[in-house]
């Protein structure tokens, strides 16, 4: 019966390692992604730009007159 309770207790013990290395992981990921997110954005932004002035011709102001 101890063999077994020792055996739980190590399973127990390795799911918590398991667990606290995945948090980590994931405290670590997150700005590698947030910057990923970051670039794709800029990237998006700056292809809609080109897309405008191609077929507009130049960059379209907000307004119709100059404030």
């Amino acid at each position: 019966m101890a063999y077994g309770f020792y055996k739980l207790w190590l399973g127990q013990r390795e799911k918590n390692e398991l667990a606290r290395e995945k948090t980590w992981a994931r405290i670590h990921l997150i700005p590698v992604l947030q910057a990923e997110e970051d670039r794709d954005q800029v990237r998006r932004h700056w292809a809609d730009k080109a897309r405008e002035k191609e077929l507009m011709g130049s960059e379209m102001k907000v307004y119709n007159s100059d404030r």
